[in-house]
Protein backbone atom coordinates (compact mmCIF):
# COMPACT_ATOMS: atom_id res chain seq x y z
CA UNK A 1 0.00 0.00 0.00
CA UNK A 2 1.29 3.53 -0.68
CA UNK A 3 1.67 6.20 1.42
CA UNK A 4 -0.78 8.26 -0.39
CA UNK A 5 -3.32 5.29 0.15
CA UNK A 6 -2.06 4.27 3.61
CA UNK A 7 -3.07 7.93 4.95
CA UNK A 8 -6.67 8.04 3.08
CA UNK A 9 -7.08 5.08 5.20
CA UNK A 10 -6.14 6.19 8.12
CA UNK A 11 -7.88 9.47 7.82
CA UNK A 12 -10.85 7.53 7.24
CA UNK A 13 -10.69 5.26 10.10
CA UNK A 14 -10.09 8.00 12.77
CA UNK A 15 -13.28 9.82 11.45
CA UNK A 16 -16.22 9.42 13.89
CA UNK A 17 -19.05 8.03 11.38
CA UNK A 18 -16.59 5.71 9.71
CA UNK A 19 -17.47 2.04 9.75
CA UNK A 20 -13.79 1.52 9.94
CA UNK A 21 -13.77 2.68 13.85
CA UNK A 22 -15.52 -0.28 14.46
CA UNK A 23 -13.15 -3.24 15.53
CA UNK A 24 -14.74 -5.57 12.45
CA UNK A 25 -13.70 -3.69 10.00
CA UNK A 26 -9.96 -2.61 11.51
CA UNK A 27 -7.33 -2.82 8.57
CA UNK A 28 -4.37 -5.22 8.77
CA UNK A 29 -1.38 -3.08 10.20
CA UNK A 30 1.70 -3.11 8.09
CA UNK A 31 5.24 -4.86 9.06
CA UNK A 32 6.42 -1.78 10.11
CA UNK A 33 9.32 -3.14 11.73
CA UNK A 34 10.79 -4.17 8.76
CA UNK A 35 13.29 -2.97 6.75
CA UNK A 36 12.12 -4.83 3.80
CA UNK A 37 8.95 -3.27 4.40
CA UNK A 38 9.81 0.33 4.12
CA UNK A 39 12.10 -0.33 1.44
CA UNK A 40 9.68 -1.42 -0.87
CA UNK A 41 7.88 1.39 0.10
CA UNK A 42 10.06 4.15 -0.99
CA UNK A 43 11.29 2.07 -3.81
CA UNK A 44 9.27 4.47 -6.37
CA UNK A 45 10.24 7.37 -5.02
CA UNK A 46 12.90 9.54 -6.05
CA UNK A 47 14.78 12.52 -4.01
CA UNK A 48 12.17 15.12 -4.15
CA UNK A 49 8.90 13.39 -2.46
CA UNK A 50 8.09 14.47 0.86
CA UNK A 51 5.94 13.10 2.98
CA UNK A 52 5.18 14.57 6.68
CA UNK A 53 3.93 11.86 8.86
CA UNK A 54 1.01 13.17 10.93
CA UNK A 55 1.09 16.45 8.36
CA UNK A 56 3.06 18.70 10.60
CA UNK A 57 6.86 19.75 10.61
CA UNK A 58 9.22 22.42 12.09
CA UNK A 59 8.12 25.26 10.59
CA UNK A 60 4.04 24.65 10.68
CA UNK A 61 3.98 23.52 13.95
CA UNK A 62 6.60 23.21 16.35
CA UNK A 63 9.34 26.30 16.24
CA UNK A 64 6.26 28.09 18.45
CA UNK A 65 3.69 25.90 19.83
CA UNK A 66 0.83 25.72 22.78
CA UNK A 67 0.31 22.66 25.30
CA UNK A 68 -0.99 21.33 28.20
CA UNK A 69 0.97 19.05 30.89
CA UNK A 70 -0.93 16.28 31.34
CA UNK A 71 0.28 13.27 33.83
CA UNK A 72 -0.15 9.56 33.16
CA UNK A 73 -1.05 7.31 35.92
CA UNK A 74 -0.38 3.79 36.55
CA UNK A 75 -4.21 2.87 36.15
CA UNK A 76 -4.70 4.19 32.83
CA UNK A 77 -6.26 7.41 33.69
CA UNK A 78 -4.47 10.42 32.18
CA UNK A 79 -5.30 14.27 34.09
CA UNK A 80 -4.04 17.35 33.33
CA UNK A 81 -2.16 18.46 36.54
CA UNK A 82 -2.26 22.06 35.39
CA UNK A 83 -6.07 22.49 35.46
CA UNK A 84 -6.54 23.21 31.48
CA UNK A 85 -3.50 26.00 31.77
CA UNK A 86 -2.49 26.48 28.04
CA UNK A 87 1.35 26.63 28.11
CA UNK A 88 3.37 28.53 25.08
CA UNK A 89 6.99 27.15 24.00
CA UNK A 90 9.25 26.95 21.24
CA UNK A 91 10.98 24.22 20.51
CA UNK A 92 14.49 25.54 21.10
CA UNK A 93 12.88 26.03 24.60
CA UNK A 94 12.02 22.57 24.75
CA UNK A 95 15.17 20.81 23.43
CA UNK A 96 16.87 23.01 25.60
CA UNK A 97 19.47 24.33 22.82
CA UNK A 98 20.25 27.30 20.91
CA UNK A 99 18.34 28.74 18.17
CA UNK A 100 20.14 31.44 16.55
CA UNK A 101 19.40 34.72 14.52
CA UNK A 102 20.95 33.43 10.77
CA UNK A 103 22.46 30.08 9.96
CA UNK A 104 25.62 31.91 9.01
CA UNK A 105 25.57 32.74 13.15
CA UNK A 106 25.20 29.19 13.76
CA UNK A 107 27.96 27.85 11.84
CA UNK A 108 30.23 29.94 13.61
CA UNK A 109 28.54 28.76 16.35
CA UNK A 110 29.26 25.40 15.43
CA UNK A 111 32.90 25.47 14.39
CA UNK A 112 33.81 27.26 17.84
CA UNK A 113 31.93 24.01 19.18
CA UNK A 114 33.90 21.39 17.56
CA UNK A 115 37.16 23.84 19.22
CA UNK A 116 35.72 22.93 22.05
CA UNK A 117 34.77 19.44 21.70
CA UNK A 118 31.24 20.80 22.64
CA UNK A 119 28.26 19.22 20.28
CA UNK A 120 24.15 20.21 20.08
CA UNK A 121 24.06 17.41 17.99
CA UNK A 122 20.14 16.68 17.43
CA UNK A 123 18.85 13.11 16.06
CA UNK A 124 15.90 12.68 14.13
CA UNK A 125 14.67 8.64 14.43
CA UNK A 126 12.97 7.42 11.33
CA UNK A 127 13.76 10.56 9.42
CA UNK A 128 11.96 9.03 5.87
CA UNK A 129 11.69 11.73 3.71
CA UNK A 130 11.15 14.57 6.11
CA UNK A 131 12.12 17.90 5.40
CA UNK A 132 12.26 18.50 9.25
CA UNK A 133 16.34 18.24 9.36
CA UNK A 134 16.27 21.03 6.59
CA UNK A 135 14.35 23.49 8.38
CA UNK A 136 16.51 22.64 11.67
CA UNK A 137 19.26 24.23 9.58
CA UNK A 138 17.21 26.77 7.83
CA UNK A 139 16.08 27.89 11.23
CA UNK A 140 19.83 28.36 12.90
CA UNK A 141 20.35 25.57 14.83
CA UNK A 142 24.05 24.68 15.80
CA UNK A 143 23.93 20.89 15.09
CA UNK A 144 24.93 18.71 13.72
CA UNK A 145 21.14 17.14 12.24
CA UNK A 146 21.73 13.36 11.89
CA UNK A 147 18.71 11.64 9.84
CA UNK A 148 18.37 8.27 10.48
CA UNK A 149 16.92 5.53 8.86
CA UNK A 150 16.07 1.85 8.97
CA UNK A 151 15.64 2.08 5.13
CA UNK A 152 18.93 2.50 3.10
CA UNK A 153 16.70 3.36 -0.11
CA UNK A 154 15.59 6.45 2.25
CA UNK A 155 18.49 7.07 2.80
CA UNK A 156 20.42 7.22 -0.60
CA UNK A 157 17.48 9.21 -1.75
CA UNK A 158 18.14 12.07 1.44
CA UNK A 159 21.61 11.65 0.40
CA UNK A 160 21.34 12.77 -3.03
CA UNK A 161 18.51 15.42 -2.19
CA UNK A 162 20.95 17.34 -0.05
CA UNK A 163 23.96 16.45 -2.37
CA UNK A 164 24.54 20.01 -3.61
CA UNK A 165 24.46 21.31 0.17
CA UNK A 166 27.15 18.76 1.40
CA UNK A 167 29.49 19.59 -1.82
CA UNK A 168 28.88 23.41 -1.19
CA UNK A 169 29.15 24.04 2.46
CA UNK A 170 31.88 25.33 4.20
CA UNK A 171 31.44 22.69 7.51
CA UNK A 172 28.91 20.13 7.12
CA UNK A 173 26.19 19.97 9.97
CA UNK A 174 23.63 17.18 8.28
CA UNK A 175 24.89 13.04 8.38
CA UNK A 176 22.62 10.21 7.14
CA UNK A 177 23.00 6.99 8.29
CA UNK A 178 21.03 3.46 7.61
CA UNK A 179 20.55 1.93 11.10
CA UNK A 180 17.84 0.07 13.23
CA UNK A 181 16.68 2.56 15.86
CA UNK A 182 16.59 -0.36 18.42
CA UNK A 183 20.15 -0.59 18.24
CA UNK A 184 21.56 2.51 16.97
CA UNK A 185 24.85 0.17 16.63
CA UNK A 186 26.47 3.13 14.06
CA UNK A 187 26.05 5.76 17.42
CA UNK A 188 28.91 5.73 20.41
CA UNK A 189 27.59 6.01 24.00
CA UNK A 190 26.61 9.62 24.82
CA UNK A 191 27.76 10.89 21.41
CA UNK A 192 24.15 12.99 20.93
CA UNK A 193 24.39 16.20 22.73
CA UNK A 194 21.22 18.15 21.77
CA UNK A 195 18.70 15.68 21.87
CA UNK A 196 16.61 13.31 19.98
CA UNK A 197 13.41 13.40 17.90
CA UNK A 198 11.23 10.97 16.77
CA UNK A 199 7.73 11.95 14.81
CA UNK A 200 5.63 8.36 14.54
CA UNK A 201 8.27 6.02 14.70
CA UNK A 202 7.24 5.02 18.16
CA UNK A 203 4.01 4.80 17.08
CA UNK A 204 4.12 2.33 14.06
CA UNK A 205 6.17 -0.22 16.47
CA UNK A 206 3.48 0.04 18.96
CA UNK A 207 1.14 -0.80 15.91
CA UNK A 208 2.90 -4.00 14.92
CA UNK A 209 4.09 -4.75 18.00
CA UNK A 210 1.29 -7.58 17.70
CA UNK A 211 3.37 -8.90 14.60
CA UNK A 212 6.41 -9.36 16.53
CA UNK A 213 7.55 -12.55 18.14
CA UNK A 214 8.55 -11.44 21.14
CA UNK A 215 11.13 -14.66 22.03
CA UNK A 216 13.43 -12.96 23.97
CA UNK A 217 10.87 -10.99 25.96
CA UNK A 218 11.75 -7.50 24.43
CA UNK A 219 9.70 -4.99 23.33
CA UNK A 220 10.85 -3.12 20.45
CA UNK A 221 9.74 0.05 21.59
CA UNK A 222 11.96 -0.76 25.09
CA UNK A 223 14.30 -1.56 23.05
CA UNK A 224 14.06 2.26 21.10
CA UNK A 225 14.03 4.05 24.34
CA UNK A 226 17.16 2.30 25.44
CA UNK A 227 19.06 3.11 22.37
CA UNK A 228 18.32 6.53 22.61
CA UNK A 229 19.23 6.78 26.08
CA UNK A 230 22.64 5.05 25.74
CA UNK A 231 23.31 7.40 22.76
CA UNK A 232 22.09 10.76 24.42
CA UNK A 233 24.19 13.03 27.01
CA UNK A 234 23.32 12.85 30.58
CA UNK A 235 20.26 15.01 31.17
CA UNK A 236 19.40 15.81 27.47
CA UNK A 237 15.61 15.13 26.40
CA UNK A 238 14.40 12.86 23.99
CA UNK A 239 10.93 13.96 22.13
CA UNK A 240 8.65 11.71 20.44
CA UNK A 241 4.91 12.57 19.31
CA UNK A 242 2.39 10.26 19.08
CA UNK A 243 -1.13 10.24 17.06
CA UNK A 244 -2.84 9.02 20.00
CA UNK A 245 -6.12 10.52 18.86
CA UNK A 246 -5.13 13.85 18.94
CA UNK A 247 -1.76 14.63 18.25
CA UNK A 248 0.29 14.87 21.38
CA UNK A 249 4.26 14.89 21.99
CA UNK A 250 5.81 13.15 24.75
CA UNK A 251 9.27 14.30 26.95
CA UNK A 252 11.73 11.98 28.17
CA UNK A 253 14.44 14.24 30.33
Amino acid sequence: MSLRSRKFFDVLQHHPKSVLNSSRFRLPCPPYHTSDYWDRLYKDMDSEDIHEWFGFDLQTGLLNFQYERLFHYKDGSIRDVDKEEVHSTTFAECMEIDQLSTPEEAIEVYKENQNNNFNESILLLGCGNSKFGEQLMINSFVGPVIQLDVSSKMIQLMTQRYQKYLDEASVIRMDFIADDAKGLTSLSPTSIGGGVVDKGLIDTFHCSTGMIEDTDNTNPVRQIVDSVHRTLQPSRPFIFFSRSGKSEFVLFG
